[in-house]
């Protein structure tokens, strides 16, 4: 029986419609966030519910989506030819070839652009906001598809068994990093006490990328570090600068800080009246970039608290001990020996104040500022620095982007204080 041409032509269109929506919802469920499916299913809603159990059989889900879609693909080209067929065979004197390789190319042409391109590029923008959209006559289709998606996925499956291939059942569904922080975000939002789980989002935001965090990201830099010479420095001298600092441990160099002997430990100090040099503990050396999850495993293997960064030239970069390393997932760890802590405030009057050695993610996480950051520097005195191209000084004023910058206080070398606004054109 030939189709009326009217008939033809709309069973072509809503075959177009159908494949758009298959090869889309394909796209969409695959690039959609599981997590956010899982969210949303937690709020009870029927659209959500049927969502997730897509989700929780994901392989019955796809074989519906491609036989829905080969089905309609075969009923398009059944239809389309009953369009086309009457012109090329007009056009090419009734050559049965022209009008074949003619009817072929045109209808593939078509089918792409319209039902997986076009779909496939729209359905990606927002994948999750078209899976709810779409939920109800995607399960429809789902219901009366079954039975045909099940026998396929059973053939299919022995087939990949019988030439020894993985069906894939036993492969573990896995959150990726997006979908973590998205599922973290979410639940900040869910929450009505949203600023009572501030700081323990950020804790864990911190552990997180801990694992790519290098220890010279962490450390204390050369300049800072308070040593002494393992000759001439008498018990007195040593006793006078732990209490002038208030720490637990102090750097014994040879010659220069390049040349590290070891530490030493305030206990050293009233344990014993031997020479003092006797108590040295040794120090671990580790490059800048050591990993600090690792250094931090080193160290506890070994009973260390101590290290020394030393830079690709074998100098001394820096050191760091194991509260430092902590800190970098807990935030600062206050001690009744915490003297000089960094600066990190609002002003009154809406400007900020920062240390110098205040990272800048740090700064961007707490206060919003979006400072630029690179891996050419990780504090505010190495974007000044990388930005100006020069050392600034005391009392200095100058914008880079959107702020305007004042360096409060500095040392001859070093950036101790800046002070940080707004542009009220930004």
């Amino acid at each position: 029986m030939i189709l009326p041409l009217s008939l033809a032509i709309l069973i072509t269109v809503v075959a177009i419609l159908f494949s758009g929506l298959f090869s889309g919802c394909e796209i969409a469920f695959v690039q959609s966030s599981k997590v956010r499916m899982e969210i949303d299913a937690a709020r009870g809603g029927m659209v959500d519910r049927i969502i997730k159990g897509f989700s929780r059989h994901e392989d019955m889900f796809i074989s519906t989506l491609l036989v829905g879609n080969n089905v309609v693909l075969v009923i398009y080209g059944i239809s389309f030819s009953v369009i086309v067929n009457p012109l090329f065979e007009e056009w090419f004197h009734h050559s049965e070839a022209l009008t074949l390789i003619s009817n072929t190319v045109f209808s593939t042409a078509v089918i792409l652009l319209l039902g997986e391109f076009l779909p496939k590029t729209t359905f990606r923008i927002n994948p999750n906001f078209m899976m709810r959209l779409l939920a109800l006559p995607l399960y429809l289709i789902y219901l009366i598809l079954y039975p045909v998606s099940w026998f396929v996925s059973v053939i299919s499956k022995g087939l990949m068994k019988l030439c020894g291939l993985d069906t894939g059942e036993a492969a573990k569904a896995r959150l990726t990093m997006d979908e973590l922080d998205d599922y973290i975000q979410q639940s900040m939002e869910d929450r009505e006490n949203g600023e009572a789980v501030e700081n323990e989002v950020k804790i864990f935001r911190k552990a997180i990328d801990f694992k790519d965090t290098q220890i010279s990201e962490c450390m204390i830099p050369r300049n800072e570090i308070v040593a002494v010479p393992l000759a001439g420095t008498t018990r007195e001298k040593l006793i006078k600068v732990f209490t002038a600092t208030g720490l637990s441990k102090v750097v014994v160099y040879r010659e220069d800080i390049d040349d590290v002997a070891g530490y030493i430990h305030i206990s050293e100090m009233f344990n014993s009246t031997a020479d003092w040099r006797r108590k040295l503990k040794p120090v671990i050396f580790t490059p800048e970039t050591m990993l600090a999850n690792k250094m931090m495993r080193r160290m506890m293997s070994e009973k260390r608290t101590l290290a020394m960064v030393v830079d690709e030239f074998g100098g001394t970069s820096g050191l760091v001990t194991l509260e430092d390393i902590v800190e970098e997932i807990f935030g600062e760890i206050e001690d009744e020996h915490d003297v000089k802590r960094l600066v990190a405030r609002e002003l009154p009057d809406g400007a900020y104040e920062f240390s110098g050695r205040m990272e800048i993610s740090a700064i961007n996480e707490d206060f919003g500022l979006d400072i630029r950051e690179s891996e050419e520097y990780h504090t505010l005195s190495g974007y000044i620095l990388e930005s100006l191209q020069a050392l600034p000084r005391q009392g200095d004023s100058f914008e880079i982007g959107d702020l305007a910058f004042r360096i409060e206080k500095m040392t001859t070398t070093r950036i101790e204080l800046v002070r940080i606004e707004k542009k009220k054109d930004a």
